[in-house]
């Protein structure tokens, strides 16, 4: 695809070395660069997105173009792209905020500046989470011990609270949607994360924090989403 193109030839990316995993929204491939081996997400056509899910977590983006806006809605093939373009535009956005204010999330490649972001269309290059031998297991795939389980809980709810301190809320927060990798909890999957002005902010925090809490009771933790809540609040 032109996006991989233009990577290579900006020295961006090396190589692809094959297929990671392979979603519904996204195929995640292993690629390498100068710097070390990284993860390329690549977005599908997005059909296979509702759009009532979509126009909730898109309510307040701005796209900037009434035609594009008309074709999204429409969901038209030139829609679909512009709206796979965006939601990688977006994760690019969130990673880059997220890694600054310090929130374990694999490091952004590319950007942060616009232009940068938008050559990458509907590509999102990221440093990879794990080594030659495989990637990080999601906490939602890997058994961990007492001491282990608890750390991990602290840390999301500690990562949680972190984003919202810096704006953001994940959107889709559980055990699905982390990683464990040498002893440390890092977040991933950002596109659909939306600004703590949002009107629907405190609705999705409030889902996240349920969520988390029961994903993590396969893991012996059981904690309420009320208390994670006055956590992030810093009422705890």
């Amino acid at each position: 695809m032109p996006e991989i193109a233009w990577m290579l030839e900006r020295g961006y990316l090396d190589a692809i070395d094959g297929e990671l995993k392979s979603g519904k929204e996204a195929t995640v491939y292993l690629g390498r660069t100068r710097a070390g081996l990284a993860a390329v997400k690549v977005y599908r056509d997005l059909t296979v997105r509702s759009f009532k899910n979509d126009a909730r977590y898109r309510a307040g983006r701005y796209v900037g173009d009434a035609r594009i806006e008309k074709a999204i809605t429409k969901r038209t093939a030139t829609g679909r792209r512009a709206q796979g373009r965006l939601w990688a535009g977006h994760e690019y956005a969130m990673l880059w905020r997220l890694h600054r204010a310090g929130v374990p999330v694999p490091e952004p490649l590319i950007g942060p500046d616009p232009s940068d972001i938008g050559d990458a269309g509907e590509v999102v290059l990221m440093r990879y989470v794990g080594d030659e031998s495989g990637p990080a297991p999601r906490l939602a795939d890997v058994p961990l011990a007492p001491d282990d389980a608890h750390r991990a809980f602290a840390e999301a709810v500690d990562a949680l609270a972190t984003m919202w301190r810096a704006g953001i809320v994940h959107g889709d927060y559980s055990t699905y949607n982390l990683l464990w990798w040498r002893n440390a909890v890092v977040v991933i999957d950002l596109p659909q994360a939306v600004e703590t002005d949002h009107r629907e902010a405190r609705a999705l925090l409030a889902r996240d924090a349920a969520s988390l809490c029961a994903t993590f009771r396969t893991h012996g933790i059981e904690a309420a989403p009320e208390r994670v809540l006055r956590s992030v609040f810093g009422d705890a």
